[in-house]
């Protein structure tokens, strides 16, 4: 069997073939809750109609912060949930939150034809995001004239392991977001030649082309 470095945070996300070696090379750092952009942000929390989530990370940590302020989830209820694909939606599903939207494409590309469906006059959008997050969707927004509140939760910085796998015995590096491609190249200094290199996302795809 093949043997495929995995490098994102969660590899329960997906279904692999190749056996899975779990080396994560990034890790999300959120903001202090006291931050008091963050204080605003959640204070109109009853003010939004829709809330925009892009990844499985701003679930966790949309959540972690609700549990931290005391908030409850039941001031959610007459939100719209949207997420990005398939494994964010899950996310929410796991805090017992059904999205009422979700993208077949998970981009943001793939967000914006969703919102582009949706009756959105007099809407007020939230979207958690990462500071490291591309601007095609607030560029949307603005463009559509669409009111909405962006408010980064979280950083994603390289993680650097006390132990590093052994290359030579690696058949398939698995990508998971450009971060991981930075991150690989911060940590070994160069994309590997006689490796396959997988790619999560037409994004990540984008971003490894780029560096080989």
């Amino acid at each position: 069997m093949k043997r495929m470095l995995y490098l994102g945070t969660d590899p329960s996300c997906g279904s692999y073939e190749s056996h899975v070696i779990h080396c994560p090379l990034i890790q999300t750092v959120s903001r202090s809750i006291e931050d008091p952009e963050l204080l605003l942000a959640y204070r109109d929390l009853p003010a939004y109609t829709h809330i925009l989530f892009t990844s499985k990370n701003a679930v966790r940590i949309f959540f972690e912060h609700l549990q931290a302020l005391n908030i409850s989830k039941d001031t959610l209820k007459s939100c719209h949930l949207i997420a990005i694909g398939a494994v964010t939606a899950s996310y929410l599903t796991a805090h017992g939150l059904v999205p009422q939207s979700v993208s077949d494409v998970e981009t943001q590309e793939g967000l914006v034809s969703l919102l582009q469906r949706l009756v959105l006059e007099n809407a007020y959008l939230f979207l958690p995001r990462s500071a490291l997050s591309r601007p095609v969707l607030v560029q949307f927004l603005e463009k559509s004239q669409i009111r909405y509140h962006a408010c980064d939760l979280y950083n994603t910085i390289t993680r650097i392991p006390e132990k590093l796998p052994d290359l030579s015995q690696i058949d398939e590096i698995l990508f998971t977001s450009p971060s991981t491609v930075n991150a690989f190249i911060e940590v070994f200094g160069a994309l590997p030649k006689d490796k396959k290199l997988l790619a999560l996302g037409p994004i990540t795809e984008l971003a490894l082309e780029t560096k080989l």
